[in-house]
Order: C-alpha cells, then structure tokens, then sequence
C-alpha cells in the first residue's frame, strides 16, 4: 500500500464512523478512477456504515462515495449544469479537454468536479452543488467561445447515440473484449492491464482473464470505454457474436 492509499483509506474511514456515529450521512468529493479503487480495497471494512456510490447518472466514471444509513434518503451533493455557447453562430467545437482548462482555469479543484460530456452544441458538467453558483456566475468562455452556464435538471441529460458494432471474440477474456474493440493485438491488450489501466465497471482489473457479462462497462484508460451490449451466438468457426457500444 503506497503513501497516497493509504491516506485515502483514512480519510474513508473517517467518514465512514462520523456516518456511523453521529446517523448523518457524510459524502467524498469527486473520485477518479484510481482513488475509487483505494476505496473497494477497504469497502468490506467500511461497509458497516452504509455505502452508496454515484456521479449523476448511470456510467459516471467520476464518483461520489456517501456513508450512512437510516429513516431517511440524503439526495448526493451533485448539480448538472448545461454549458452552452451565448451564440451558435460564432462557437468552436470544443472537447472536453477545452471545457476541463476554462474550469480548472478558474482556480476551481478538479475533485468538485464530476464528468463533463460534451454534446454537438455543449456540454454538461456535473459538479459539487456547493461550486455551482460559483461556475454559473464565472465561466463565461471556453477557449474563444463565449458561454452561458445555467442548472439543468438531469432528467433532461441528452447522451449522444453510442457507436455500436458487431465484433467476434474467441471467448468471453476481458483481454480479447479490448483487443478487438480498441483494435489491438493481444499483447497490445495485456499491456494496459499490467499498466492497471483497465476497469471493468469502475472496479480495477489486474486479470486480463477475466470473463466479461452481458452488460459490463469496460474502460480502457488512454483509449475509451465501451460496453458489452449483447452475446448473440456464435459464428461457424465457434467464435462468440458480440455486440458492443462505445461512447
């Protein structure tokens, strides 16, 4: 266990006893991938006090940890907000990266901030409540773009149409599942497993034979993510029929 987990484990712990302790829920900020996994390490010891994990919407990479239990539901602390240009006219495409640098530009600490998944016309941001004002009020322009940020309500979240494709897998591997959607060799695969850059639904996978299921959200970090849609049979050379989506 290295300095970094090790502090996150305390801090999890922390908070998983003033939940216990006091019968009020106590939430994290944001999670990134890496530190999610410093919490399923000491999930079992924590789960005494009730846990619930969440970013905003189904398929959140970035998360939330809530602690507690009780009579009562404690909604997560998260805003969705919309980012769109002032005018169509005169806006650029802008990517993720572009949206990330306007915010981080403006002092604001990654760990308030949830995904940010651009749309063709903007994007949404999912942020800690207590900055929401902060960003409606400062992010004015992204890049040379001017913008108006406002609350949306996340019933209205608009994903873009996955990409969806039929690939043929020798077998159900995890390695062959990133092979064939990221276009690589198996060798190639193997590396982002050694690397540790391989999640299969927000849980680290250091085992590159691990089978996959119906419905596994598998992300590649440096590459994508996608998701086994569907196992639909197998071709006449016994290779299994699979349909995946990427984002």
């Amino acid at each position: 266990m290295n300095e970094e987990e090790r502090l996150w484990r305390n801090r999890f712990s922390e908070l998983a006893e003033r939940a216990y302790a006091r019968g009020r829920y106590s939430f994290t900020d944001f999670l990134s991938p890496t530190e999610q996994q410093y919490f399923y390490g000491a999930e079992r010891e924590l789960s005494y006090a009730g846990v619930w994990i969440w970013g905003g919407y189904e398929g959140a990479e970035r998360q939330m940890i809530r602690f507690g239990s009780g009579d009562y539901e404690e909604a997560f602390p998260i805003v969705c907000l919309k980012i769109s240009p002032s005018s169509a006219k005169f806006s650029e495409e802008l990517t993720h990266r572009d949206y990330l640098g306007a915010l981080l530009n403006l002092g604001i600490e990654r760990s308030t901030l949830g995904d940010i998944v651009p749309f063709s016309g903007g994007a949404y941001l999912y942020c800690a409540e207590r900055i929401s004002p902060f960003i409606e009020e400062q992010l004015t322009r992204v890049r040379r773009t001017e913008v108006k940020c406002f609350r949306a309500e996340t019933a209205e979240f608009e994903r873009k149409e996955r990409e969806s494709e039929t690939c043929f897998l020798s077998s159900l591997r995890a390695d062959c599942a990133v092979a064939a959607a990221f276009r690589l060799s198996r060798g190639e695969a193997e590396k982002y497993f050694e690397a540790e850059r391989v999640f299969i639904n927000g849980r680290l996978c250091p085992r590159s034979s691990k089978e996959l299921n119906e419905g596994d959200r598998v992300t590649v970090r440096g590459k994508g993510r996608f998701f086994l849609v569907e196992i639909s049979g197998e071709s006449r050379k016994g290779r299994l029929r699979c349909r995946i989506e990427r984002d």
